[in-house]
C-alpha cells in the first residue's frame, strides 16, 4: 500500500466535502420532482463564474493589487491575497445566484412540463436541455469582449489569474505550518459540508419551513388540505438546493489540479457522475445520507484508488469513477434505498454480539 501523504488527504477532504454538498441538493431537487437534475452542477459553475466575476469587479474598482506576501500570524505563515470582505461578497453572490438559476429552472422547465402531465422521463431529459442552455450562456459570457477587457486590465492588478478556464486558485487562504501547507478552500469545503448538514437539520426539523417541507414531499396532496401552498414549499426546496450548489460554486474558483474546474463549453461530466454516486448511495430520499454518501464516493475517489497505485499502477487513478459506479451498483444490489436506510444501531449491536461470542 502507498504510503498517506497529508496533502493529499487534505485534498481528498476538499473533494469529498465539495460532493457530499453538490449530493444533497441533487437529492432535495430530487425529493420534490422525482427525476434526477443534470443541471444542477452547472448551477454551481454558474455561481463559480458570476462569484469569479465579482472578485474581479471588486479589484478593479477599489484598485486592489493581490497581496502575496507571506505573513507571521500565531506562529504561522498566511497569505491573504485579497481583503475578507472581497471574499464574503462573492460568496454571498454565488449563494444567491445558485439559488435563482435553480428557481427559475423550476418554474420555466418543471413546473410547466409537470402541469402538461409530462413523465419521468420527459422531465429528466428538460433538465439535460436546461444544461445545455446554460452551457451556452456561459460560452457566450466568457466570449463577449468586455469580459475579456476587464480580465486583461484586471489581472495586472490581482495577479496570477486565469479567469478563463476559471483558475484563480492563486487568490486563495494559504497557511503554513512547518512543512504542512493547507489551503483555505480545503477548510471552508469542510466547514461548508458540516454547516449543510446542521443547518439542514436545524431547518427540517426546528423550523416551520422544515415541517412544510417535509409534509410537501412525504404527502403533496395532504399538505394541500391542510392549507400548505406546495409550490411555493417546493419553489423555496429548490432555491436551497441551488444555493447550497452556489456554495460548491464558490469552491470551485480556487480549485487546484487535483479538481480541474470545467469549462463552460462542456458538460460536467466529470464530477456530476460522482455527484449522482454520492447521492445514490446514500439514499437518494435521505438528505443525511446523501451528505454521508457524497463524501464517501469522494474519500473513494481521491483517497482509497490512489492507495491502489502500488498494485495497480499510477494509472489506476485514471479510473477512479469506476470505482463510484461499482459503489452504486453494489448498493442498488444489495441495499436499493441506500446507506440511510440501513439500521446501523442493529448492525453493530450484531457486530458486538459476534464479537463477544467469539
Amino acid at each position: 500500500m502507498a504510503a498517506i501523504d497529508i496533502q493529499s488527504t487534505f485534498q481528498a477532504l476538499y473533494y469529498a466535502s465539495l460532493l457530499s454538498i453538490l449530493s444533497v441538493g441533487i437529492t432535495l431537487s430530487y425529493m420534490t420532482t422525482k427525476v434526477f437534475n443534470f443541471a444542477h452542477v452547472r448551477f454551481a459553475m454558474v455561481a463559480s463564474y458570476v462569484a469569479a466575476t465579482i472578485i474581479l469587479l471588486l479589484a478593479k474598482a477599489f484598485n486592489i493589487h493581490g497581496d502575496f506576501a507571506w505573513h507571521n500570524m500565531a506562529g504561522m505563515q498566511v497569505r491573504i491575497p485579497l481583503p475578507w470582505w472581497v471574499y464574503a461578497v462573492a460568496l454571498i453572490s454565488a449563494f444567491i445566484v445558485g439559488g435563482l438559476v435553480a428557481v427559475i429552472q423550476y418554474y420555466l422547465v418543471l413546473r410547466p412540463l409537470q402541469k402538461r402531465g409530462a413523465g419521468s422521463m420527459a422531465l429528466m431529459i428538460s433538465t439535460l436541455g436546461f444544461d445545455f442552455i446554460l452551457i451556452a450562456i456561459l460560452f457566450i459570457y466568457m466570449t463577449l469582449p468586455q469580459i475579456r477587457r476587464l480580465t486583461v486590465k484586471t489581472v495586472s492588478l490581482v495577479g496570477r489569474v486565469a479567469f478563463d478556464s476559471l483558475r484563480m486558485d492563486s487568490l486563495d487562504i494559504v497557511i503554513s505550518s512547518g512543512s504542512v501547507t493547507i489551503r483555505g478552500a480545503v477548510i471552508l469545503a469542510m466547514i461548508f459540508a458540516l454547516a449543510t448538514i446542521i443547518g439542514l437539520y436545524l431547518l427540517l426539523t426546528r423550523t416551520k419551513l422544515g415541517v412544510m417541507m417535509r409534509s410537501s414531499i412525504e404527502n403533496p396532496n395532504l399538505a394541500l388540505v391542510l392549507g400548505i401552498n406546495v409550490d411555493r414549499v417546493f419553489a423555496i426546496t429548490w432555491f436551497i438546493a441551488g444555493a447550497i450548489a452556489g456554495l460548491a460554486g464558490y469552491l470551485f474558483i480556487f480549485a487546484t489540479v487535483y479538481l480541474t474546474p470545467v469549462s463552460p463549453t462542456t458538460p460536467s461530466d466529470q464530477i456530476i457522475v460522482s455527484v449522482f454516486a454520492g447521492s445514490i448511495v446514500g439514499g437518494i430520499n435521505s438528505v443525511p445520507g446523501s451528505i454521508g454518501g457524497g463524501f464517501l464516493i469522494g474519500l473513494i475517489e481521491k483517497f482509497f484508488v490512489p492507495l491502489l497505485s502500488p498494485v495497480f499502477g499510477p494509472g489506476i487513478v485514471k479510473y477512479d469513477k469506476v470505482f463510484s459506479m461499482l459503489a452504486v451498483a453494489l448498493t442498488l444490489l444489495f441495499i436499493p434505498e441506500g446507506l440511510a436506510s440501513v439500521n446501523w444501531k442493529r448492525v453493530f449491536r450484531l457486530g458486538g454480539a459476534k464479537g463477544k461470542e467469539s
